[in-house]
């Protein structure tokens, strides 16, 4: 059961990348190039680490795939930005990369890099609670939706199996409340 969850959540939180796929391709955003290539060198990073750990989901998998894929067409449809979020997010996988070589622990890869994702994430809140309409509420759904199989496939209750899970937990549902729920009151 616990693989078909994995699928599961490996298969829609990508799938929650096609709305705003869409939408770039609609003219309808602009990602930063700068960004979305960040996020998916963290992503990226985490993956590698949770490889390393025996312990890569299938969640994880698909959001480096969806990640990358943003990253390009950002290329081609994105407005380049640079903020400090963006550098504490470098500095933060870059943390991750060189305390890996240092001790050879992987999980602290992880960790620095969960941490990198969390402080990704502000502006994005930001823009969300000043701006919850211009977030996709079903991609936001589809990728809780995805942490909720991600967290019922952990095999262990260790750092390396479910810090990921409940980074992306955090943000997904952080998100959803602020583009579903907030809208509602």
């Amino acid at each position: 059961m616990k693989r078909t969850f994995n699928a599961l959540a490996g298969f829609l939180f990508f799938v929650a990348f096609l709305p705003y796929i869409w939408a770039i391709l609609q003219g309808q955003t602009q990602p930063s190039p700068v960004s979305w290539a960040i996020w998916a060198t963290v992503d990226t990073l985490v993956l590698i680490a949770m490889k390393k750990e025996r312990v890569a989901s299938g969640q994880i998998t698909g959001a480096v795939a969806g990640a990358w894929v943003i990253t390009i067409l950002a290329l081609f449809y994105g407005a380049a930005t640079m903020g400090t979020i963006e550098w504490v997010s470098i500095l933060g996988a870059a943390a991750g990369i060189a305390l890996w070589q240092w001790t050879g622990n992987a999980v602290l890869a992880i960790i620095c890099s969960c941490i990198a994702l969390l402080v990704g994430a502000i502006p994005t809140f930001a823009n969300a609670w000043a701006n919850p309409a211009q977030e996709d509420p079903i991609a936001w759904s589809i990728w809780l939706a995805s942490c909720v199989f991600a967290l019922l496939a952990v095999r262990k209750w260790t750092v390396a199996d479910t810090l990921q899970p409940l980074t992306f937990t955090a943000i997904e549902a952080t998100m959803v409340t602020l583009v579903v729920v907030k809208p509602l009151f």
